[in-house]
């Protein structure tokens, strides 16, 4: 018998999770199918996400949004190997990606097709 791969531990960002429940079949919504992954996020995260279901969103996706999270691990801290994230103007720069490091940053479609 072969060794199974440990799982990779991945933060999702506000970005990710929004778009997770407003698109049942993008990237964002994938990543909570991958047996590899193990998802994380943060208290602050989740009321984020929330409020921005409520304000942009209809009422159906607030129980997408509820089933979603009882997928997640919530954490005020984590020690994840990625940050997934949509946010590119404040995520993909070099300053934040060395204020991260080791953990890498990385969009929902690149963390699918690397791993």
């Amino acid at each position: 018998m072969g060794q199974s791969r440990p799982k990779l531990t991945v933060f999702i960002d506000s970005s990710v999770l929004f778009t997770a429940v407003n698109s049942l079949t993008g990237g964002s919504a994938q990543l909570f199918i991958q047996p590899q992954l193990s998802l994380v996020t943060s208290p602050i995260v989740l009321t984020e996400t929330e409020r921005n279901i409520r304000a942009k969103l209809y009422p159906h996706h607030l129980h997408r949004f509820l089933k979603l999270v009882s997928l997640l691990t919530i954490s005020k801290t984590s020690k994840s190997n990625y940050l997934v994230t949509l946010d590119k103007k404040h995520f993909f720069t070099p300053k934040v990606r060395h204020f991260l490091k080791p953990q890498q940053v990385v969009t929902p479609k690149d963390l699918l097709t690397h791993n």
